[in-house]
């Protein structure tokens, strides 16, 4: 599994992923000194999930006819473009309109390294792969945020954005020993849509409710709540998420998916709640719940998802898998930033938690009904 190929993209995705963590506790900070209110901080996440939920049909429709590679350096490509359009941006509405370039980096980025992912690694341990290939996202996720407030805060946001540009190029740079990797078509039209996985679509959009929630608004609240470095409470989430993914990949493989997911699911929930009860360096415990739920459940909805159809029609997959992750986001960052405005933001946290929790409940349910 440990190819040359599989280093190579593992080693691309994390320099890549740290370029877009550096924003991610930073970038709702800078929006605020631009005058964006709670509801327009949940946009800054929702507008990325509506460019990435557009985008991904014919993402996936590009991988099934042999474009992973391309369509994964386009992303990085649209990564380092959007962070340069955030340090010529004087309103909060360029801020969105850059943001939206996120989003399309998004669809071809997450959905072509996953995709690659699949194709090179065996069907027995594609859980364990794809919890490998997702751990570079929490590696990043420890360090990124924390370092690009420091940043920020010491050289100026300016600084910050040509750190994430050069950051990014060396990633783009990182993925030029993947161009000769062709994958196969069948030269049939690809499906824009896989009706195929949208039972575990429906389960991966509730468990990315909280998700969206803390991109949006877990910034803005860590701070409201005391935490000096709202950073540290994303560092929190991915060392829980880093923590489950190194050590329930195999499991995956050799289990139920849904004996993986409906814990998973729960622990999610149990991270937002915690989120909206605690105060300070508690927070930190909401954060680390909030990501082993999520490395629990999402490499095994993802898995999943592949072993439902044929190996020509994993691009598609992978897109509609992403399609209902984004919708998750988008309801956790905008409908979030809805509540948050009108009833706060540990109201806000709470009934984040809810979605996991239903889905959860319609997981068992769904493997109960369908077990003879």
């Amino acid at each position: 599994m440990f190819t040359p190929a599989f280093l190579a993209l593992s080693l691309a995705s994390f320099v890549t992923y740290f370029s877009v963590q550096l924003l991610t506790a930073s970038l709702p900070l800078y929006a605020v000194r631009l005058g964006a209110s709670d509801a327009v901080l949940g946009w800054m996440a929702g507008v990325i999930a509506i460019a990435s939920l557009v985008a991904r049909p014919w993402v996936g429709q590009w991988l099934d006819r042999g474009g992973s590679v391309p369509a994964l350096m386009l992303g990085i490509l649209a990564f380092a473009l959007s962070a340069a359009g955030y340090w010529l941006a004087a309103s909060v509405v360029i801020l969105l309109v850059f943001r939206s370039l996120t989003g399309l980096g998004v669809a071809l980025f997450t959905t072509a390294g996953q995709t690659l992912t699949v194709n090179l690694t065996p069907q027995e341990r594609r859980g364990e792969a794809l919890s490998l290939y997702a751990v570079w996202h929490p590696v990043a996720l420890i360090v990124g945020p924390p370092v690009g407030v420091a940043i920020a805060g010491a050289m100026g946001y300016p600084a910050l954005f040509a750190v994430c540009i050069a950051i990014g190029l060396l990633g783009l740079s990182l993925t030029w020993p993947l161009r000769t990797l062709r994958s196969d078509s069948t030269g049939r039209r690809p499906l824009l849509f896989n009706r195929t996985v949208w039972m575990p679509g429906i389960w991966m959009a509730f468990l990315m409710v909280p998700y969206g929630a803390n991109i949006g608004l877990l910034a803005v609240h860590a701070a409201r709540r005391g935490l000096a470095n709202p950073g540290m409470a994303f560092t929190a989430m991915a060392v829980g998420l880093l923590a489950i993914l190194l050590s329930v990949g195999r499991r995956s493989d050799r289990a139920a998916r849904t004996a993986i997911v409906v814990p998973g699911m729960l622990i999610a929930a149990f991270g937002m709640w915690a989120t909206a009860a605690l105060h300070g360096w508690g927070l930190l415990v909401g954060g680390a719940l909030s990501g082993i739920g999520l490395g629990l459940a999402q490499p095994a909805l993802l898995a999943l998802g592949v072993d439902l159809v044929p190996p020509e029609d994993r691009g598609s997959a992978m897109a509609t898998l992403g399609m209902f992750l984004e919708i998750g986001i988008w309801l956790g960052a905008v409908g979030g930033g809805l509540i948050a405005r009108s009833f706060g933001t540990g109201m806000m946290f709470g009934l984040a938690g809810v979605a996991p929790a239903a889905g959860a409940i319609l997981a068992v349910a769904f493997t109960r009904r369908s077990q003879p």
